[in-house]
């Protein structure tokens, strides 16, 4: 059996079911093998139990809670089913070495007793405890994450954190075999911003630089990726969008930034931005890639007089 799933987990494709189903068929079968072995020899203890439920909960580590608990299952089943059955006298206690045993049916029931009542308080406190750390470590990791992919100042993704978003839902379409859908990129740079430096100060220009993504998030659905991609450029990945939409929703954003006013200092700043959009079927996308044509076309606006949407489309 374990070279069989070793082999399988190699041929079956990978999706989102194969990545959720195959870890609790490994999982169920690791944990219950562990305990059967156990029952059969007649070393079903608490140390045992406590070896196979601590063993399950570093998976927690690794796996989502769900698959811990439906791979945890068979264990359970063949710890309490057999202990119970044995109690009742349907089945013997370490059949292997029946009928040469050195202990007699009261004293292997009085054990079995009390490695249920055992196992079961230590695996309940071993879960708590597991539980607890784990959510404080993924508060700790996500915070560090946090600090990692997030531009400081405009609190939006920094360049790394828009290559793995990017990355992650290209991947995540892949497996759901929506490789014929498009993914669009657009970078976006603010017109004559050094001269807004010169006349506000860099105060001003910071200032500037956090209201953007915030008249982007008004005109933008909640999927969509916003990013400082460097400077006073961003980045804008767009999840389930034709080209055409996207397009129409960059002009969108652009007459947004032309409006609206940016208080600072007792007085205004107004700003325009020229945009660039590319896209690329989800088969064939590469970040890369898309970079340098929007950034082509992002070129292309600002030859034309900024303020304005370009598209290299496919």
């Amino acid at each position: 059996m374990p070279w069989s799933l070793y082999v399988i987990s190699y041929r079956i494709p990978e999706n989102q079911t194969t990545l959720y189903y195959f870890p609790i068929l490994c999982l169920g079968f690791y944990s219950s093998s562990l305990m059967s072995i156990g029952y059969f020899l007649g070393q079903m203890t608490v140390l045992t139990g406590v070896f196979t439920i601590g063993s399950i909960f570093t998976g927690l580590l690794l796996f989502k809670r769900s698959i811990i608990f439906w791979g945890t299952i068979p264990c359970l089943v063949v710890f309490y089913g057999g202990s119970l059955l044995t109690l009742r006298n349907i089945i013997p206690y370490a059949p292997v070495f029946q009928p040469y045993t050195f202990t007699s049916a009261e004293f292997q029931n009085f054990m079995l007793i009390n490695n249920l009542i055992g196992s079961t308080i230590i695996g309940v406190l071993l879960a708590i405890l597991f539980n607890t750390f784990l959510g404080r470590w993924m508060i700790r990791e996500e915070h560090q994450q946090q600090l990692i992919l997030l531009d400081p100042l405009t609190q939006t993704l920094n360049r790394r954190g828009l290559s793995i978003k990017f990355n992650q839902l290209v991947n995540q379409k892949q497996l759901a075999g929506q490789n014929k859908e498009h993914i669009c990129l657009a970078l976006l740079d603010l017109d004559w911003f050094k001269q807004v430096n010169d006349r506000y100060g860099h105060d001003g220009g910071d200032q500037v630089l956090k209201q953007i993504p915030k008249i982007l998030q008004k005109n933008l659905r909640s999927e969509d990726i916003i990013g400082r991609f460097g400077g006073e450029e961003f980045m804008i990945i767009f999840s389930n969008t034709s080209p055409q939409i996207a397009q129409n929703v960059l002009e969108r954003c652009r007459i947004a930034i032309e409006q609206h006013r940016i208080p600072y200092a007792a007085q205004y700043i107004q700003i325009t931005a020229s945009f660039g959009l590319s896209a690329e079927p989800i088969s064939s996308a590469h970040l890369h890639q898309l970079i340098q044509r929007a950034d082509a076309a992002l070129y292309k606006a600002k030859q034309s007089g900024r303020n304005n949407v370009q598209a290299d489309i496919d």
